[in-house]
């Protein structure tokens, strides 16, 4: 029977977990910023919906040198999209509208496309490349912590080692990220609060080394977690430069969050305290992101990603002894 992971695990996982949603929301925007890379996930995958649910479309159009062609691509509205992520319908069709003009976006009388030429260009695939990357690294580290050890390997064909299936990896990691953006959204009510809130989690807590997740026992008290002395402030000009969003924004943001109990003020910066942590809004959202990350790498799985990665690393294993 397989164990359950401990707590520990849980957090260390949440952590990790939250740093690769961040860098890849970073990495999403075409240069732009974060909500821009969110906006932009958010209409990629309202595009490409009818893949991501098809297995043999998923594997078909899963290389970098396989993109889907715009017949596939399904539009979606504005509206839609400002819904998704709780985002004003104003702020959604302003920073639309410069997508748009900076030819990252195409606007159709039946809504918004990603279309074929930005996914072809130099600039995606260093991203993509990057995305895929974060997301093997981000597997790895898992299982090293104890996670992920009971998903089932089915007997998928292999990939061809020169065109991994970087493509197909975005999509399930996009679909991961919007349901994190959704479970804050839900806890915050606002999405660049979300941001700014993982920001300076990620922030306090990215020195830390996986084997660093409080308590290993079977409880979720304040006192279980790493002690708020390990974790780091970080201020409102650090957040900013990190998010890419503007510092009068993210210091109104960080007001907002200290008034509403969501983190902490001192001296020395902002920080996520273990009393905040152990809150049982907090937990729900650890707890289902246990669950999103089961979800994701198990879709992984079934479409042989884990499979072909393990291969590559005992690959690499076996060369270096």
């Amino acid at each position: 029977m397989t164990q359950s992971p401990s707590n520990s695990s849980l957090r260390v996982a949440a952590r990790l977990a939250v740093g690769v949603a961040l860098d890849l929301a970073k990495i999403s925007g075409f240069g732009r910023d974060m909500v821009d890379g969110l906006l932009l996930v958010a209409i990629s995958q309202a595009n490409v919906a009818l893949i991501t649910r098809d297995p043999e479309l998923q594997r078909t159009y899963a290389t970098l040198d396989r993109p889907p062609p715009d017949d596939l691509r399904r539009p979606v509205s504005i509206n839609a999209v400002a819904g998704s992520l709780r985002l004003p319908y104003e702020t959604t069709r302003r920073r639309v509208a410069a997508l748009v003009k900076a030819g990252v976006l195409q606007s159709t009388p039946r809504g918004l496309i990603l279309p074929l030429a930005p996914l072809n260009s130099a600039f995606y695939h260093m991203a993509a490349e990057a995305n895929y990357e974060l997301l093997r690294t981000l597997y790895f580290r898992l299982r090293k912590i104890g996670l992920l050890s009971d998903l089932v390997r089915p007997n998928a064909p292999p990939f061809d080692p020169g065109h991994p299936p970087i493509r197909l990896v975005i999509r399930l990691s996009a679909d991961y990220i919007l349901r994190l953006v959704d479970q804050l959204n839900q806890y915050l009510g606002d999405l660049v609060s979300g941001l700014v809130f993982l920001d300076v989690f990620q922030a306090n807590t990215e020195h830390l080394a996986d084997t660093e997740g409080g308590d290993d026992g079977n409880e979720w008290h304040e006192e279980d977690f790493v002690p708020d002395t390990d974790r780091r402030p970080v201020r409102a000009a650090d957040i900013a430069r990190r998010l890419s969003i503007a510092h009068e924004t993210v210091r109104r943001h960080l007001i907002r969050l200290v008034a509403q109990g969501r983190c902490e003020r001192s001296d020395d910066g902002y920080w996520v305290s273990s009393h905040i942590l152990a809150s049982d809004p907090l937990l729900d959202i650890v707890l289902a992101n246990q669950s999103n990350l089961q979800r994701l790498f198990a879709a992984l799985a079934e479409a042989g990603v884990l499979s072909e990665w393990e291969r590559q690393d005992f690959d690499r294993r076996g060369t270096s002894l």
